[in-house]
């Protein structure tokens, strides 16, 4: 983990989700005739709130644990998007278990990181994103016990068997048809990984944007005779819309979004 507080927090959540899972939900039919009302809202009111140029700051912290070796990395950058779809990342400092990357280094991780993006790569395809909820089947909506009126829960699977895609629940608030909360499995683990979790949470980050503003991923693993655990924490916040592209990458050039 990275900190107590992120332990705290991790652990909060979980329970959370387990108190406020709908009895049934994990075994709740898929809807036969596509994607819920309530799901096509949610996805309607995300390309609402994505259109135009949107960025934002990205803060990862990342921590590795495998017998008695520890390795932990730190970055801050900067993204920008049209309409949803990528335009580029900007990294402005990465520090390798405390010490900095060079200024040679940090380009080339931006370098690597913009290739992957705009390959369509390392990003998960949210089933409530109109350009990947194609990719998806849906349960029914479900009461969420113990949770405000309004929520409804919302079981998602996909058969296509990559890191990209996942099956999990979507927390959905029906009254905005804004997500709250997503937790699932990828389809496909990371190198070495033998079960892992992904938490995302959304909230309303800026004046007519809903988006995701955390996610928490936790996984176990194994290599050879070694077991081990691996953790990744991102936050994003400075979250805005320009009022045109030009403008929203001479803001990411300069780090002043």
């Amino acid at each position: 983990m990275h900190s107590r507080r992120a332990q705290s927090w991790l652990t909060s959540l979980f329970c959370l989700v387990i108190a406020s899972t709908p009895a049934g939900a994990a075994q709740a039919p898929l809807s036969p005739t596509g994607p819920p009302t309530i799901v096509q809202r949610a996805s309607a009111a995300y390309a609402a709130d994505v259109r135009g140029t949107i960025g934002m700051q990205r803060h990862f912290s990342t921590t590795i644990k495998a017998g008695p070796i520890r390795h932990t990395e730190t970055s801050e950058s900067g993204v920008l998007f049209t309409n949803g779809a990528f335009v580029k990342i900007k990294y402005y400092a990465v520090a390798d278990d405390g010490k900095a990357f060079s200024a040679a280094q940090i380009q080339a991780r931006e370098a690597q990181t913009n290739r992957d993006w705009a390959a369509g790569k390392v990003f998960f395809k949210e089933p409530y994103d109109p350009r990947f909820k194609g990719d998806y089947q849906f349960s029914t909506p479900q009461v969420c016990s113990g949770c405000p009126k309004t929520l409804v829960v919302v079981r998602f699977t996909s058969a296509i068997q990559d890191t990209q895609h996942g099956n999990g629940m979507m927390w959905i608030d029906s009254t905005a048809a804004r997500i709250k909360q997503l937790t699932y499995v990828p389809n496909m683990l990371p190198p070495h990984a033998t079960s892992g979790s992904v938490t995302e949470i959304c909230s309303n980050s800026a004046p007519g944007i809903w988006y995701v503003t955390r996610i928490d991923e936790s996984y176990n693993g194994r290599a050879a005779i070694i077991s081990g655990t691996g953790t990744f924490t991102g936050t994003f916040d400075r979250i805005r819309r320009f009022p045109s592209l030009s403008q929203g990458q001479t803001a990411l050039d300069n780090g002043t979004i």
